[in-house]
């Protein structure tokens, strides 16, 4: 099974560090970035999943996101964060996937992204459709 490849970005590095090593800790390939792009746009890399902090989320980053949608169709992007937004209608603009209000453990991540649950039971083998099951008597 080939692990789920995550790119996390966002303005504070500590807290991306922190995110990465609990990721880390349960089998994701994660990476950190406050320089997405030139993370995203790196030869011969693809990743799964960008997680955005949205905690620390910068002018720019918010900027960006749009254009990485647009370039990036078929990666998805979940906005996380440690705390409680009271408002989340500023996550409309951002054209996220989902958000998660906690620090994510990959079984999050597959729930939050159907397209990456769907790629996870592929790759295990997990769901297997064509597969013909004898009958029990």
């Amino acid at each position: 099974m080939k692990p789920i490849r995550v790119l996390v970005c966002g303005g504070d590095n500590s807290v991306l560090q922190d995110v990465a090593h609990t990721l880390a800790d349960e089998g994701v390939q994660v990476e950190t970035s406050t320089r997405i792009i030139d993370e995203l746009c790196r030869p011969n890399q693809e990743w799964d999943l960008l997680l955005v902090d949205l905690d620390a989320l910068t002018s720019f980053l918010r900027g960006l996101l749009p254009a990485i949608r647009l370039q990036f169709p078929n990666l998805s992007i979940l906005g996380i964060s440690d705390g409680p937004v009271s408002d989340v209608s500023f996550l409309a603009d951002l054209e996220l996937d989902g958000y998660v209000l906690d620090r994510p453990k990959p079984e999050d991540l597959i729930v939050r992204v159907p397209q990456l649950a769907a790629n996870y039971l592929c790759d295990t083998q997990a769901l297997n459709v064509f597969s013909v099951q004898p009958l029990v008597a």
